[in-house]
């Protein structure tokens, strides 16, 4: 018994808030889809964008679980490797990072991971 309640902490920190993770601050970067992964527990698409000094960097954008976006209907099946998109986001803790809010393709059509509730 005293095993299980020492082992408790370790159990229920498996998962955090984005909060943690990600400020409140809106950021947006624009790059080519390098990859897209649609797992648990976060879906993330990693781009890379050429900085002002002309050298690439991958930013890896984090969105819900794929389970989540499962049961909410949505499917990363529109992003495309190689695809040029913005994508729109709160600004990661860590450098390079970002918890998607929207994709802009080049062709001005919108991904969003959360469909308006309206």
């Amino acid at each position: 018994m005293l095993a299980m309640l020492c082992a408790l902490p370790i159990a229920s920190s498996a998962h955090h808030s984005t909060n943690t993770n990600f400020t409140q601050e809106i950021i947006s970067v624009k790059g080519v889809i390098e990859r897209v992964r649609f797992q648990n527990p976060h879906a993330s698409v990693l781009i890379k964008n050429t900085d002002t000094e002309g050298k690439d960097v991958f930013w890896l954008i984090e969105t819900n679980s794929r389970t989540t976006l499962q049961r909410l209907g949505v499917s990363l099946d529109s992003l495309d490797v190689g695809s040029t998109i913005e994508a729109i986001g709160r600004k990661g803790r860590r450098q390079y990072t970002m918890y998607l809010q929207e994709i802009t393709f080049a062709d001005g059509t919108t991904f969003t991971p959360t469909p308006d509730r309206n």
